[in-house]
């Protein structure tokens, strides 16, 4: 009998087709085989990467910003934590989305500024919005560009900034479906790479098992999860996560209700957090999806919550995402781990790529169930795979009373 991920991937082409499957499966299976492409990609990156992080470095008050809408934010997320401590200097997350509305809120007058973009394509206004308008406000702004298409509009600004490094990805993590997966578990590949810009030899015995840990969830998740998605039952689903997995967190909700179309309403929050006011929306239509951390500080206050929630009764049914389910095992009604025999020992800051491919494998399983097409699920063409319709403007003009003036559209 076929794995369920497999069975997807042996359709006939017609079938592919005509079921919306041409790309989601194949970029889902494929991504932690490309994984040693972004890692190869970086190690070639680095020597042309490293004066330019020591010249910024060398500044006496910096900071680090990691931008990127939607998905692309969700990146950040799972490694600002890694590279606060790899980096040695403040590191925060925020959307290009925010970034461009309120400028003025993240650039920091006398502090110089790092501007990691995150994007896929590249494309979206909103990213090059946020490029130009930190060119404008931050004194000095550094530009590092990581993305999965080399000749997006993002990389091809790279080459007017006055200080910049571009990466470009494989081509084959630009994702071709409407939901981005390959290129999310790449470009965390890449910001966990650049956390260790320099101490390039620790990650490099850390990223064997980060790819050997992919492989195990592309082989164990796919039939229990189809299995649950096939069951079905629920219309909303709450994703929590502590730590880097707060950002595997968002980026799985997103992903559900992205692939169903929003037939699937979902929530995300802290383990700890879910209990102040957010566990109102959990009822009996209510899936619960736990990323478990690998660090056992974190697995404790996990695991007081999951009792909690059994205590309760609430709940359709609750779902672990675990290297090891060890406790959570009679707390949950399925779980999935990638390493239950503990061989690998992957720290917790480097499981997202890992982890998250159990919550794209959820919803793909999910859209498939509902007659949905993983491949372009919005019927009514509501979302799009690059954000159609939206003009970014200049801050600087507008308050010196020179009208809007838009620096970058679609």
């Amino acid at each position: 009998m076929k794995q369920a991920l497999s069975e997807l991937l042996s359709l006939a082409p017609a079938e592919k087709e005509r079921r919306g499957l041409v790309f989601t499966a194949q970029e889902i299976a494929g991504q932690a085989a490309l994984w040693p492409s972004t890692y190869e990609r970086f190690a070639s990156f680095l020597p042309a990467a490293r004066p330019f992080l020591e010249e910024f470095l060398a500044h006496p008050r910096k900071c680090v910003l990691l931008c990127g809408a939607g998905t692309s934010e969700y990146v950040g997320l799972c490694v600002e934590g890694l590279l606060r401590r790899g980096l040695g200097v403040p590191v925060s997350t925020v959307s290009t989305t925010s970034l461009v509305v309120n400028p003025q809120g993240w650039f920091v007058p006398g502090h110089a500024t790092l501007l990691v973009s995150l994007a896929r394509s590249g494309s979206s206004p909103e990213s090059l919005g946020a490029v130009r308008i930190a060119e404008a406000l931050a004194d000095p702004v550094y530009h590092l560009i990581l993305t999965a298409n080399a000749e997006g509009e993002l990389a091809r600004e790279a080459a007017a900034l006055k200080r910049a490094r571009l990466l470009s990805l494989d081509p084959r993590t630009n994702d071709r479906s409407l939901a981005m997966t390959a290129a999310f578990s790449n470009l965390v590949v890449a910001g966990q790479a650049l956390a260790h810009a320099g101490s390039f030899s620790e990650y490099e015995r850390l990223f064997a098992r980060v790819v050997e840990a992919g492989g195990r969830m592309l082989e164990r998740a796919p039939d229990a999860l189809a299995g649950l998605a096939r069951q079905g039952g629920y219309e909303r689903a709450v994703f929590l996560g502590d730590g880097a997995h707060f950002g595997t967190a968002i980026e799985s909700r997103l992903k559900l209700q992205e692939m169903t179309g929003g037939a699937v309403m979902c929530a995300y929050d802290t383990f700890p957090g879910l209990r102040h006011g957010p566990e109102a929306v959990i009822d009996k239509r209510t899936l619960v999806v736990a990323f478990l951390s690998e660090d056992p500080f974190a697995r404790r206050y996990e695991l007081d919550l999951l009792e909690e929630l059994r205590s309760k009764r609430i709940g359709r049914a609750v779902l672990a995402v675990a290297a090891q389910a060890g406790e959570a095992s009679g707390l949950a009604d399925l779980c999935v781990e990638y390493d239950p025999d503990g061989s690998l020992g992957l720290p917790a800051d480097y499981a997202p790529p890992v982890q998250v491919i159990a919550g794209q494998l959820l919803a793909l399983f999910t859209s498939l169930a509902r007659g949905l097409k993983p491949d372009n699920p919005s019927e009514a063409g509501v979302i799009h795979r690059v954000v159609e319709g939206v003009k970014v403007y200049d801050p600087v003009a507008f308050r010196a009373g020179r009208g809007f003036r838009v620096v970058a559209e679609r």
